[in-house]
């Protein structure tokens, strides 16, 4: 069993860490058009609208890598079952393990991330208020990663043989 996770769970921080890695570059480069207003939004140059676009798709496989890959293997391989239990009990495991920062705030990020999902046209402004607030707080999302990435590293790795 041990090896299965190990393989599943080090797919994952890959994954996530190649995410992360895209997102950071840029964010970095969409600094300075946030916050978005729905006029800024419908006049961003097209290379901004590419970068809007990989800041999207990047958080959302992000999200999805943690959520239904890496979260499930790594709350396994601590609790020592690999029993099928719904997503929130195993939020609320890390939550609990101090790995991630709350359940609260990783549901936040999933409704933005859903909010984001559905574009209505004629809703300029919900969409411009959930880029503001996603962009505002993704780091929340890379700053689970990287403790969840952590702690595998220094405190289940060594116990494998």
């Amino acid at each position: 069993m041990s090896d299965i996770l190990r393989l599943k769970i080090e797919s994952a921080l890959q994954e996530g860490d190649s995410h992360l890695q895209r997102l950071d570059s840029g964010t970095g480069k969409l600094a300075g058009v946030f916050p978005l207003t729905p006029e800024t939004l419908a006049s961003l140059a097209d290379e901004n609208v590419s970068l809007l676009d990989q800041f999207i798709y990047r958080f959302t496989k992000l999200q999805d890598a943690m959520g239904t890959r890496l979260f499930p293997a790594l709350t396994s391989m601590i609790t020592g079952s690999d029993d099928t239990r719904p997503f929130i009990d195993i939020l609320n495991q890390l939550e609990k393990a101090g790995l991630i920062s709350s359940v609260e705030t990783w549901q936040t990020l999933r409704v933005l991330r859903n909010n984001l999902a559905h574009d209505y046209p004629d809703s300029k402004e919900q969409c411009v208020a959930t880029l503001n607030m996603l962009f505002s707080q993704w780091r929340q999302l890379e700053a689970m990663f990287i403790s969840v990435k952590t702690y595998y590293q220094e405190k289940l790795l060594p116990l494998i043989p």
